[in-house]
């Protein structure tokens, strides 16, 4: 399919069709869920700690952000656990899997499983602000980082 995707209008319906394609590689449904003026926080408020931290706007940010975080990180799984939305804003919470591989890197790392918070505040129907939020220790210790 190209061009302008019809995505569902219900914003709990659409933060599981962009998640699952999210999860499946395709950014294309979230590319056309967010709004021109979106703010894109990262779960980490700079990039000294994840390449993707920090704040991003725009749908190049948006672009920007995705980019280094498929630098590193190979989603394999984002399964709802719950989804709710009351006025303006969505709150998800998901189990994932991720693979750790980074670029240049060749050694084996284990898939990283946790779960992952994710609020969208709506606009028109789009998505104006995003806000990821997980167990960063988790993460690191399960990439290899930490020792627990």
């Amino acid at each position: 399919m190209t061009g302008l995707q019809i995505l569902p209008t219900d914003p709990e319906e659409l933060m599981r069709v962009v998640t699952a394609a999210f999860a499946e590689g395709d950014l294309r449904p979230l590319l056309d869920a967010v709004h021109k003026d979106i703010v894109w926080k990262a779960s980490s408020p700079d990039s000294s700690l994840f390449r993707f931290g920090g704040v991003h706007k725009r749908r190049t940010g948006v672009m920007e952000v995705t980019g280094e975080l498929a630098a590193e990180y190979i989603f394999s799984r984002m399964d709802p656990k719950e989804i709710v939305s009351k006025g303006d804003l969505v709150w998800g919470l998901f189990d994932v899997e991720i693979k750790h591989k980074p670029v240049g890197d060749e050694r084996v790392y284990p898939v990283v499983r946790l779960e992952m918070a994710i609020r969208w505040r709506m606009k028109d129907g789009k998505v104006i602000e995003h806000q990821a939020f997980f167990d960063t220790a988790a993460l690191l210790a399960q990439r290899g980082d930490l020792e627990r």
